[in-house]
Parts: C-alpha cells; sequence; structure tokens
C-alpha cells in the first residue's frame, strides 16, 4: 500500500493492485517478456504523480491549473478591445485608433487657432506709439553693441558669423515690440474696465435718484391730503 498523503488530485481507485506490489517491492529490475522497457517506470512516475515532461505537468498540480488561459496572451489584450471579441477581428481596435488621432487632431487645432486669435489681437497694437518717435531726418539714434559687432564680422570678411548676430538683432527687435505692444494691450483693457465700471456706476445713480425722487413726490402728494 502507498504510505503517507497520497498527492493532490489522485485517491485511493487511482492506484492499481499491481502498482502497489511494485512499490512494496522497490521495483523490479528485470522486465518480463513482451512488456516494453519503459512501462514499469511509466507506471511509477503516474502512481507517484511525477512530471510528465510532454505535459509539463507537476506533482500535485491539478490540470486545470496548468491550462493556459486566454486572457494571458499579448494577444487578449487586443481581442478584449474588440467588439465581437473573435480572433482576428481588430476592428474595434482601429475603430479606437483612429478616435483618439481625430480627437488628437481637434485638440491641436482648437489650440493652434487660439494662438492665431491671441496673435491676431496682439498684432493691431504693433506700431502704436511709432508716431512719438523722432522723425528720419532727426538726428539718427546711437548703435547697439550688437549692430557693431555686425558691421565688425562684415568688415572681417565673416558673413557667417554676421548672419547669426543680424537674425539674434531681428529676435530682439521682435520682441521689443511684442512687449510694447502687450503693453498698450493691458492699457486699452485697463481704461475699457474703468470706464464700464464709471457708466455701471452713473446708471446706479441715476436709478438712486429716480427712487428718490418717486418717494418725495409721493410724500408731498400724501401731505396735500392731509
Amino acid at each position: 500500500m502507498y504510505s503517507g498523503l497520497l498527492p493532490k488530485g489522485l485517491t485511493e481507485e487511482d492506484l492499481s493492485p499491481d502498482e502497489e506490489e511494485e512499490e512494496d517491492g522497490g521495483g523490479c529490475s528485470v522486465q518480463p517478456h513482451g512488456c516494453p522497457a519503459g512501462a514499469s517506470t511509466a507506471e511509477t512516475a503516474s502512481a507517484h504523480g511525477g512530471s510528465n515532461p510532454q505535459t509539463g505537468d507537476m506533482p500535485g498540480v491539478p490540470q486545470e491549473m496548468w491550462r493556459v488561459s486566454p486572457l494571458s496572451s499579448p494577444r487578449s489584450n487586443i481581442l478584449l478591445l474588440t467588439p465581437s471579441g473573435q480572433p482576428g477581428s481588430n476592428a474595434g481596435l482601429r475603430q479606437f485608433i483612429s478616435a483618439m488621432m481625430i480627437a488628437s487632431i481637434f485638440v491641436v487645432r482648437e489650440q493652434e487657432e487660439e494662438q492665431q486669435k491671441h496673435w491676431n489681437d496682439l498684432q493691431q497694437y504693433f506700431g502704436v506709439n511709432d508716431r512719438f518717435q523722432p522723425p528720419p531726418c532727426s538726428k539718427p539714434p546711437p548703435k547697439s553693441g550688437l549692430e557693431k559687432n555686425i558691421e565688425r564680422a562684415i568688415a572681417e570678411g565673416d558673413f557667417a558669423k554676421a548672419e547669426e548676430m543680424s537674425d539674434r538683432l531681428a529676435t530682439r527687435e521682435l520682441a521689443v515690440k511684442i512687449a510694447e505692444a502687450a503693453d498698450c494691450r493691458d492699457f486699452v483693457q485697463r481704461k475699457q474696465e474703468e470706464e464700464a465700471s464709471r457708466a455701471a456706476q452713473k446708471r446706479k445713480e441715476q436709478i438712486t435718484w429716480g427712487f428718490e425722487a418717486k418717494k418725495r413726490w409721493e410724500t408731498k402728494s400724501n401731505m396735500g391730503f392731509m
């Protein structure tokens, strides 16, 4: 008889009398005539619940646990996105990807439209204070250090350096124009807010005065009837 606890998944009915005799006798080294050489070994391995190299089973582990779940494969992650869940059906995945691409395009387009609107609002203030600048016929303003370096680079023949510094000068001039335009825009907005506040206060005063005049008129009328 098999001594000790049985492996998980095996019962007493799984052990045949021949296998019990082999276990009691410690196994037979000489195979009988007509018996295959690996028969006793396979039976002993199956009786003890040993591992099967073909199926990869381990002792004490049920067969259900060794079955690969269809959700454990990478392809199942794609199949979960499909509407039908049928293997080879990627219509849901394609629809999901196309929807995400369309949403990203709409977001980028909205951001570009907002930036363009902001830029158009700022462009109307470019050159607002140019009329306060001295006329061109007057004494020219002194040159900056960057302009002097550009002239020096041109005199030396280093045109690549001169072009680079010219780009830097243009970028700086554009930054100055943008800063001045932003200041003008903020000034105009503050003026508009102040005018709107004064107009609202004036309307409140007019409404209050109207109620007071009506109240005085009603009071005088009541006094005449007394």
